[in-house]
């Protein structure tokens, strides 16, 4: 029989969420738009279904990015977006669920890297976590690629990983559950960027003197390809299982020097 091992990522693992300030009257306003109650932290709504299973919704809003006229439309833009897919899966729930997103902001001079985790429920006893995020020069109005910090010509992707390959290693060696360093799946040749568990580095951040990765940036079932070998087990990942530290500084050959390339 095919067994499965599911890595569930809890608050106390991954670190903790910076709580939301208060909001301001714009937030409020926003709050309002989504069909929720401010309640002094979060925006609250829940839906009803059918079945009379509840599902309770909670997003905290971050006032200083929804209210920057450059960039607050992508950031409303996903939230909403978020909260109508939560509403939508909650009018057919047959049991009681909830979602619930928190936010860390990190700054770097003008750039500012929110980072969203989205923890949701359904059925069964664990929960799941996703990381959105979302990078921004303040000072341009622009949203910021993976592709936008490292030198013109270098595709992340394949630039990143040989110099990351130190601090990922560190990072899979501590990802729950506790683990033998080097053992499936926690091995560096699954967790390169053309693989799932990796996310293809879609989920990141900086701050003044690291890039982060959150692998994965939703949930996986299972690896791929899959290793069909009777008795091998397969294993799903959950959002953000494995989060690598790398200095800049390791990274600076490739950088831009706004980003401290050298």
């Amino acid at each position: 029989m095919r067994r499965t091992a599911t890595v569930v990522t809890a608050l106390a693992v991954t670190g903790a969420v910076v709580a939301a300030p208060p909001a301001s009257a714009s937030a409020v306003a926003f709050c309002d738009e989504l069909g929720g109650t401010w309640n002094g932290r979060y925006c609250h709504t829940a839906v009803e279904s059918e079945r009379k299973a509840v599902r309770d919704i909670r997003i905290a809003i971050p006032a200083e990015l929804v209210d920057d006229p450059a960039v607050g439309p992508v950031v409303r833009d996903y939230l909403a977006t978020l909260v109508d897919n939560w509403k939508t899966v909650g009018a057919t729930m047959v049991a009681d669920s909830y979602g619930e997103a928190d936010y860390q902001i990190h700054r770097r001079g003008t750039v500012i890297s929110a980072v969203f985790r989205e923890t949701y429920h359904a059925d069964g006893p664990d929960f799941n976590n996703a990381y959105r995020t979302f990078t921004f020069d303040m000072a341009a109005g622009t949203r910021l690629r993976l592709s936008d910090i490292v030198r013109e010509g270098l595709d992340p992707l394949t630039a990143i990983p040989p110099l990351a390959q130190p601090f990922l290693v560190r990072a899979l060696d501590a990802a729950p559950p506790p683990h033998q360093p080097g053992t499936y799946p926690f091995v560096a040749d699954r967790w390169t960027p053309d693989k799932v568990y990796s996310g293809g580095y879609k989920a990141w951040a900086l701050t003044p003197d690291e890039l982060i990765l959150y692998m994965p940036d939703y949930p996986v079932g299972r690896d791929s390809p899959t290793d069909f070998t009777p008795g091998v087990m397969q294993w799903s990942m959950d959002g953000g299982t494995v989060q690598a530290h790398i200095p800049l500084a390791a990274l600076a050959p490739i950088l831009r020097p706004e980003f401290g390339g050298v």
